[in-house]
């Protein structure tokens, strides 16, 4: 099971988070009607990582990602502290997980066994500052972006993207 988990949705709004005069102005705090889980908030800070540094603005559809060990206050709506935020127009998707070899095959599959990546000559293969990877992804935490599917158990998909997180995400 991944210790990422996403939520995908619109933005509604963007506030600058104002919690200390020390911190004011250094993060933002998304409200987003999602597909799952309804109204949602998501703090979004200088350790969030963005995907491609995106400004992120009302309107956008993006997929967040937060830890299932960071602790959460029990309000409504809930809010989460992102580790890691894609724009996901319709058509994208984004994963965050550990892709691992599997023992019979070259392909990389997720922790639950429900995506297995399938890499071409055109995936790019990236670390969160911009520069190209050249290392061996099995074992590593991805940030994968992709489009279509198939039906199969697990899905497969060539990724147009690939954020690798050779130390994790902090």
């Amino acid at each position: 099971m991944s210790q990422y988990t996403p939520t995908s949705g619109r933005v509604l709004e963007v506030q600058w988070q104002t919690t200390t005069p020390a911190l004011a102005g250094c993060g933002i705090t998304l409200t987003l009607q999602t597909f799952d889980q309804g109204i949602v908030r998501m703090n979004v800070d200088g350790s969030t990582y963005v995907l491609n540094h995106h400004p992120i603005k009302v309107g956008d559809p993006v997929t967040c990602f937060y830890s299932l060990f960071d602790p959460v206050p029990l309000i409504y709506p809930p809010l989460y502290r992102a580790a890691a935020v894609a724009l996901t127009p319709a058509g994208t998707y984004a994963a965050l997980d550990v892709f691992t070899n599997s023992t019979s095959s070259r392909q990389l599959t997720n922790s639950d066994d429900t995506l297995r990546l399938n890499i071409s000559s055109q995936t790019r293969q990236m670390l969160p500052n911009g520069q190209p990877f050249g290392g061996s992804l099995s074992g590593k935490l991805l940030l994968v972006i992709y489009g279509a599917t198939t039906r199969s158990i697990p899905a497969q998909t060539t990724p147009e993207k690939i954020v690798v997180f050779c130390e994790g995400i902090k």
